[in-house]
Order: C-alpha cells, then sequence, then structure tokens
C-alpha cells in the first residue's frame, strides 16, 4: 500500500470520528491530471483532513516548515509527502529553501499529482477570505512554463457548523474549477515572473474561492443566515428532520449573496435571537404559526436503535471514557477557536490512537493472534455503538425540543419573527427568478 493511500486513510478514520456528517458538493473532477487545490483556512488542521478526506486521491499538501520541527508530527508530514514552504516572518529570508518548494511542486505536477495550497497563508478566526497570497498563482504558472499542460487551479470551500467542536458537521464544496492553458492563452502570458499576469491570476483565484468558502462579514451574519436558510429548508420540505448542514450551508450562502438590502440578514438576526432567548425550535414556531409539522416523527426509530445498541454503548463507554474526556477538556480550553480546531483533532488522534493500541496490546498478550483481532475489531464497533447511542439520543431531544415553544416563549413575536424571514427569503428568491 502507497504512503499516500495510508495517509488517506488515516485522514478519512479521523475525520469520521471527529464529524458525524460531512457533506461533500462538488463541480470539479478531481481524478485525474495536475491539479492545485486552494482552499479557505478557517480550522487549522481540521482543514487538511476534511480536505484530503474529500479528495479522490492524496494531495501534497504545501505547509509551514515549522510544522516540521514538532516531533513526531514533522515525519508524518514527510511520509505523507507534504511540502515545506518558509515565511519570511518566521525567522528571516527563506528564498533558498522556497526554491526548492517550487521545485517540488513543478515536480508534483508534472507527474499529474495534486497538490493543497492555503494561500491566506495562516488560520483565520473570521467567516470571508483573507488576502490571498499568490504563492498558488506562482506555483501554477511556473509548472506550465517548464512544460506541464493541463493544470487546472481548483478552489475547496469548507464550511463547520463548529469548527472548533467535536462530532459536528461539516460542508466540502469543491469549486469551478480555472483551466490554466485557456486562461493563459486568454489573456496572452503564463510567464509567472509578470506581475501583471501573477496578480490577474490571483485575483480570479480569489473570486473562485469565495464563491466556494463561506462569504460572510462576521460569524454572527454566518449563524443570521444560516437561521433564515432552515427556515426556508423547513418551509420547503418539513419531512427533512434534522437538516443536513451541507443544505444550510449552501442555501445560506446563496441567501446572502443576493441579499442586496440585507433583510434576510435582519430577519434571520431578530429571528435566532429570539430562539434562543426562549429556547424554542423552529418547528415548534413553524407549527405555532399553522404550518405543518411532521418532526414528531420517527422519534421511536432513535429510541429503538439507542435501546438495541445500549449493551455495546456501554462497553464502548468503558474502553474510550479517557480519550473522549481529554477530548471534552480541550474543547473547553481558554483558546481561539482556531487553535482548538487544531488541538482537537489532534487530541483525538493521539488519545484514541494509543488507547486503541493500549487496548491491542493488553489483548495480544492475554489471547495471542486470536487476541490481538479482536483488539483490532471490536474496539471500533464498541466506540461506534456508544456514538451513535450518545447522538442518537441528543438527536431525539433535540427534535422534541425544536417542535415545542420553550416556556418563556413569546408566541406571538416568535410567529411574527419567522413570518418575516420566510417574506424576506421570497422576496429574494423571487427577485432572483425574476432575474
Amino acid at each position: 500500500m502507497s504512503r499516500g493511500r495510508i495517509s488517506r486513510r488515516l485522514a478519512g478514520a479521523l475525520a469520521q470520528l471527529v464529524y458525524r456528517e460531512i457533506t461533500v458538493q462538488s463541480d470539479a473532477d478531481l481524478e485525474q491530471g495536475p491539479v492545485v487545490l486552494v482552499s479557505n483556512h478557517f480550522g487549522g488542521l481540521s482543514d487538511a483532513i476534511l480536505a484530503v478526506d474529500a479528495t479522490p486521491r492524496m494531495p501534497r499538501v504545501v505547509a509551514r516548515d515549522l510544522i516540521w520541527k514538532v516531533p513526531v508530527v514533522g515525519q508524518l508530514m514527510t511520509l505523507a509527502g507534504a511540502i515545506p514552504v518558509h515565511r519570511k516572518e518566521d525567522s528571516g529570508s527563506g528564498a533558498e529553501r522556497n526554491d526548492a518548494m517550487f521545485r517540488s511542486c513543478y515536480e508534483a505536477l508534472a507527474a499529474d499529482d495534486m497538490i493543497l495550497i492555503f494561500p491566506e497563508g495562516v488560520t483565520q478566526d473570521v467567516p470571508h477570505i483573507a488576502e490571498v497570497k499568490t504563492g498558488a498563482a506562482r506555483i501554477a504558472l511556473g509548472a506550465a512554463a517548464t512544460g506541464v499542460s493541463g493544470i487546472r487551479i481548483v478552489p475547496l470551500g469548507l464550511h463547520y457548523e463548529d469548527k472548533s467542536g467535536f462530532r459536528t458537521r461539516a460542508l466540502v464544496r469543491v469549486g469551478e474549477a480555472i483551466d490554466l492553458d485557456a486562461w493563459s492563452a486568454s489573456v496572452g502570458s503564463r510567464d509567472a515572473a509578470d506581475q501583471e499576469t501573477v496578480t490577474a491570476l490571483t485575483a480570479l483565484i480569489t473570486a473562485r474561492l469565495k464563491a466556494a468558502a463561506p462569504d460572510y462579514p462576521d460569524w454572527d451574519a454566518a449563524h443570521s443566515y444560516e437561521q433564515a436558510a432552515d427556515v426556508l429548508l423547513h418551509d420547503i420540505d418539513p419531512d427533512a428532520t434534522p437538516t443536513r448542514y451541507g443544505d444550510v450551508a449552501l442555501v445560506a450562502g446563496a441567501l446572502s449573496e443576493q441579499d442586496e438590502d440585507a433583510s434576510v440578514l435582519e430577519a434571520g438576526h431578530e429571528y435566532r435571537d429570539l430562539l434562543i432567548s426562549s429556547r424554542s425550535g423552529d418547528l415548534g414556531v413553524a407549527a405555532a404559526a399553522g404550518r405543518r409539522v411532521t418532526g414528531r416523527r420517527r422519534w421511536w426509530w432513535d429510541a429503538i436503535l439507542a435501546i438495541i445498541l445500549l449493551p455495546y454503548a456501554l462497553a464502548g463507554l468503558s474502553l474510550w471514557f479517557l480519550p473522549w474526556l481529554a477530548v471534552q477538556v480541550v474543547k473547553r480550553l481558554p483558546l481561539g477557536a482556531a487553535e482548538r480546531a487544531t488541538f482537537v483533532p489532534g487530541t483525538a488522534l493521539l488519545a484514541f490512537g494509543v488507547e486503541w493500541g493500549v487496548i491491542i496490546w493488553q489483548a495480544g498478550d492475554a489471547q495471542g493472534w486470536f487476541g490481538y483481532a479482536l483488539g483490532i475489531l471490536l474496539p471500533p464497533f464498541f466506540l461506534t455503538a456508544f456514538l451513535l447511542v450518545l447522538e442518537r439520543t441528543a438527536a431525539g431531544w433535540h427534535k422534541l425540543r425544536s417542535v415545542r415553544l420553550g416556556r418563556r416563549a413569546d408566541r406571538r413575536r416568535l410567529v411574527a419573527a419567522r413570518r418575516a424571514v420566510s417574506k424576506a427569503n421570497e422576496e429574494v428568491l423571487w427577485t432572483t427568478s425574476g432575474t
């Protein structure tokens, strides 16, 4: 098995552990050919995990060389085929080291590989794209100048329900690709040393990345548009409960793009505040407004499944409680959201990995090869049962709350606020369809 395949499987297993739902929406083919993936950088280590998990082949990740100085992590980066890049801010000039980085990228693209770049340079705590550096454009143009043809630059938008959470949901949106050969022919240049060409390509990369990634002025606006999207999705299909986060994120982005007078933003903000203060759910308000609500249905299925899996979940709790607790502690550390987005998956990898290794060693020591086999196969099953029961129980409670009004709910205000959101959504959709 190749190193790239091993790295992808490791990233996939970690992604499935950290996130309970990952939606991938793609407008580009990533199966073959030289590809430069450019991604927003909102979640630290989480970004790399999601990007690798969502792509059909292992990308060569371009990352800051400081990462290689971290014990064990540096060796893992090398094994995964990552390419170090040096920033002047870290320790002065690094021109020679970055010449090696460019050569490595050119060679990777010449071999029809895929490379992954976070062109903002550092992790952002704001839900919009920061200044995009010229590195991605210079790599693509430089590789083309060496004779590599067919290069595509593909934007990757990473959307998080809670980027520093554990067992939350995420959307990976693969945006519209830039065909470098066609673009170069249209502008009449492919010279990586020509500043105008580099600037023009960087501007196009920025526009495509903004179209794929979250693009809100702040987190309050992001959550307000997501609330408006949730209302719209419930209005369209009340049977879709719970709503997939990927759908919410895509609809919220579409609403924000068309909301020229900020009517959806204002209505969504007011309604969200009322829901939070009254501890009410949108479906409960919808029912109070006279809409058909089906969120009460099928709660019994969650209960039956939880009862069936309960013995295995208890076994999972006994095996995995300490790693799970370690992640919960890290989630609550007084760190920035971007920092926690690195420490949470890192802690999960370390804590669950070490615990699994100990279980395998102890089982093998007691039962020989049969014990090793059991140690490899059974703990993941018990962990899955533990997480399923925990999350199904939480989902059932969420459904129950979502179809009710809280004790402190002001029914009239909530219904009026929801109707304002629905009306703003309709006006935006009508304007969009009319144009």
